[in-house]
């Protein structure tokens, strides 16, 4: 076998190869041998048929699969001894396919881009370290309180507020027509957390149980749900039910019921000590980003187009599944996946970058995973997934999600060292 690479860009290479033609008449033989054995051909015993009768019914059979074998078999081979390495799959062209004479194919494909990365140590960066306030305590307190609030039927006496928790049965016209996605029974609404339809929300206030009026909504031309967006809906609805929040004291006994607190001041403490742990996260995340912009800027080259296109698979397809875990899909709220694959390109292009200039520090600093810490982290997965440690390896294993999961690893060990060599200028 003979190859040669033919330089299309820095990152696309095209191999060209040529399989000997006695290897050629070899696979040819032996897939005619083959044949013979299994063909069933009217007039012949089974693997009695002669060459030439196999060659006038499954000529261009043959032809099309020794041609792919041959491409199978040589083209990993063409690989190795032409030293690349590539990220795509390959577009292949093949010659002309005649038996005895050697078979010329070309196989296209991208490779990762020659990266020189110089000047990562001791990047300067800045960073505004900031202390948990007595107000985000307080405001995390009252989110407890909140989520332990019981629910209370009111009478009909008085009418919705604010806050109250409302039971509805409602439906949707638009231009005399009713809306299919526009109804719903025994929907819970909080009235203006904003969570259902704010303007609706608000006009329900005023409103008592068992009452039904028609509401007119104008919905803003950026309305996240495209159908609605821009138009005039006018909904029906009935108040079933409306139940007030009763929110528990906040005092030790509060605390204590939460669990393993004595007091409401333990349990400040320990919120206090959450935010600042939050706020230390979110400044190592800003920090890295600095480094990250830094090293983009620093280090120019082209991207292989195949691992553009599969950082954008892999943004789209992880926004679908989040949608899907809420029984959601993306045109239910509007959304076209041809815009959302335009909206993810610029940011896909920079995870590529990130990742291809990280991966070149990690190895010119000898950075490396070891399978300790891709099971340390399978660990933390199954954990946080209340999951059998066995089942999630066994999930990330079945569905080649391991090298995806030491990627992650390689990234933030060499964005922790970067960040140790780093000039933090604190603000």
């Amino acid at each position: 076998m003979k190859t040669n690479i033919e330089e299309i860009s820095s990152i696309k290479k095209k191999v060209n190869v040529e399989v000997p033609g006695d290897q050629v008449t070899k696979e040819v033989d032996s897939f005619y041998e083959d044949l013979r054995k299994k063909a069933n051909i009217k007039g012949f015993r089974p693997g009695k048929a002669p060459r030439s009768i196999l060659e006038r019914h499954f000529k261009d059979y043959v032809k099309t699969e020794v041609m792919q074998k041959l491409i199978q078999d040589t083209y990993p081979k063409a690989l190795s001894e032409s030293n690349l390495h590539a990220v795509s799959n390959p577009l292949i062209d093949p010659g002309e396919f005649e038996t005895g004479k050697p078979f010329f194919y070309s196989a296209t494909v991208e490779i990762k881009p020659e990266i020189k990365v110089e000047g990562y140590l001791g990047l300067n960066i800045e960073a505004t370290k900031e202390e948990a306030k007595d107000e985000e305590v307080e405001e995390r307190l009252k989110g407890l309180q909140n989520l332990h609030a019981n629910l209370k039927a009111i009478s009909d006496e008085r009418p919705i507020q604010t806050g109250d928790y409302v039971v509805i049965d409602y439906s949707a016209r638009m231009g005399g027509r009713p809306l299919e996605e526009g109804k719903g029974t025994d929907f819970a609404v909080e009235v203006g957390s904003g969570r259902f339809i704010p303007a609706l929300e608000e006009k329900l206030i005023g409103l008592r149980p068992e009452e039904e009026k028609e509401i007119e909504v104008s919905f803003p031309k950026d309305y996240g749900f495209s159908k609605w967006a821009g138009k005039t809906i006018l909904f029906r609805v009935k108040i079933k039910e409306v139940k007030e929040k009763v929110l528990p004291l906040l005092d030790d006994e509060f605390a204590k019921d939460l669990g393993g607190y004595s007091s409401l001041e333990e349990l400040k403490a320990q919120l206090k000590g959450e935010i600042e742990r939050e706020k230390e996260l979110s400044l190592e995340q800003k920090l890295k980003d600095q480094m990250v912009d830094q090293l983009i800027r620093a280090t120019p080259f082209e991207i292989p187009e195949s691992l553009e296109e599969e950082q954008v698979k892999a943004m789209v397809s992880d926004i679908k599944s989040r949608l899907s875990t809420q029984g959601l899909g993306i045109e239910k709220i509007g959304l076209k996946e041809e815009k959302l694959r335009e909206d993810y390109r610029e940011p896909a292009k920079k995870q590529v970058r990130t990742f291809l200039i990280l991966e070149k520090i990690a190895s010119q600093e000898g950075i490396t995973v070891s399978d300790e810490e891709v099971e340390k982290r399978l660990k933390e997965v199954s954990e946080r997934a209340h999951q059998k440690f066995e089942v999630v390896k066994g999930y990330y294993e079945k569905n080649g999600l391991v090298p995806e999961l030491r990627v992650g690893i390689l990234t933030n060990k060499t964005l922790d060292f970067l960040l140790q060599k780093a000039n933090i200028k604190h603000l």
